[in-house]
């Protein structure tokens, strides 16, 4: 009878506020230094696509708005003021704790997080543009959700472009205040031709939106002392994970700008058949769990594979779906809540940022 007990006392403390004792019995750790020479500044910004109507909302006029993170190497050499890993916190934690089913003092001191990038300090100035690349979160990820993958790059001088791509993110967060919410759950679990009626058009909107991000970037090129004069867009690379490596893929084929393609634990099903068997001339690179529930991701993968020349794949054991995100990186309770595979976050981190840094070298 003890230990029920002793439960309901533990339960009481974390219930009436106690954030201290939260903290230290579910810890979240700041994200680890990345390797690179340099120093990352982070920057924010929000752009409008006046060219597309929003699929996702049924009022007229409106057009598709895209908030963005992008992360470069900065001309300081001191780390300061470091740039929380949450932006609008107040507003994550209740859908985090809603998407996660966690209470919401359990998660709270989450806002405490640090990366390790420097907000809006100035980018290192360089003879030769930096080079590019983009990056596309899973279904009701987020544009942050492989920060770590992004500071190691900006450490070594890639400048990294992720968006929220709204409603298919669990949260976007406006300048003005409003917001876009999930809407891309197949609650149906759909087959066959309505499972492609319906995960085709948001495929093809997350493609839309990176091929806007590309065009904006050569837009605003004459911005005399702008980042974006400063970066090169005729030979970009694109990382995704889960249905983000999807995307990336996709963008791939889609625009000539796009040089290479690497897919974290892709979601390959959504693929069309046409493209798995036409595959591609472009590298690309598969990184993810040693098997999927679902057979059918690896059977597209592996005939993809084979009409590309330049392609390649590498399966881990042990590892699962959430490991090839930042999730594990936070705290050791991923592998408690069954989120995470066997490997320990340092192997894991040196896996994927190695295969990440390599091939877009």
């Amino acid at each position: 009878m003890k230990l029920p007990l002793i439960a309901l006392i533990i339960f009481g403390l974390f219930t009436s506020g106690c954030s201290t004792l939260v903290s230290k019995v579910f810890p979240f750790d700041d994200l680890p230094a990345p390797s690179g020479p340099h120093v990352v500044g982070t920057q924010f910004f929000e752009w409008v696509d006046e060219a597309r109507e929003e699929t996702f909302t049924d009022e007229p006029g409106d057009q598709r708005r895209l908030v963005g993170q992008i992360w470069y190497p900065a001309a300081t050499t001191i780390v300061e003021a470091r740039q929380p890993y949450l932006d609008y916190p107040g507003r994550r934690l209740d859908m985090l704790s809603y998407q996660s089913g966690l209470p919401h003092f359990m998660i709270a001191h989450m806002q405490q997080v640090q990366t390790n990038a420097v907000l809006n300090t100035p980018f290192l100035k360089q003879d030769k543009k930096m080079p590019v690349v983009l990056f596309s979160h899973g279904l009701s990820g987020m544009k942050n959700q492989n920060t770590i993958q992004a500071e190691v790059l900006a450490s070594h001088g890639f400048t990294v472009i992720s968006v929220d791509h709204a409603y298919d993110a669990y949260l976007t967060v406006f300048a003005d205040g409003s917001e876009a919410d999930y809407r891309s759950s197949d609650t149906e679990n759909l087959t066959g031709e309505a499972f492609f009626a319906f995960r085709l058009p948001q495929l093809n909107t997350r493609v839309a939106d990176l091929v806007f991000v590309l065009n904006e970037i050569e837009r605003r090129s004459d911005e005399v002392d702008s980042i974006w004069a400063k970066l090169q867009t005729n030979s970009v690379g694109v990382f995704g994970h889960s249905f983000g490596g999807t995307t990336a893929l996709m963008l791939s084929l889609k625009d000539d700008r796009v040089s290479k393609a690497l897919a974290l634990d892709g979601w390959m099903v959504p693929v069309p058949a046409e493209v798995i068997s036409a595959g591609t001339q472009k590298p690309f690179y598969y990184l993810g769990q040693g098997a999927w529930d679902d057979p059918i991701n690896y059977k597209k993968l592996d005939q993809f594979l084979k009409a590309s020349p330049q392609s390649q794949k590498q399966l881990v054991s042990g590892t699962k779906h959430f490991d090839y995100s930042d999730a594990p990186q936070f705290s050791n309770m991923t592998k408690r809540f069954g989120l995470s595979g066997d490997l320990s976050r340092p192997e894991l981190r040196t896996l994927i940022n190695k295969a990440v840094l390599t091939f877009f070298e």
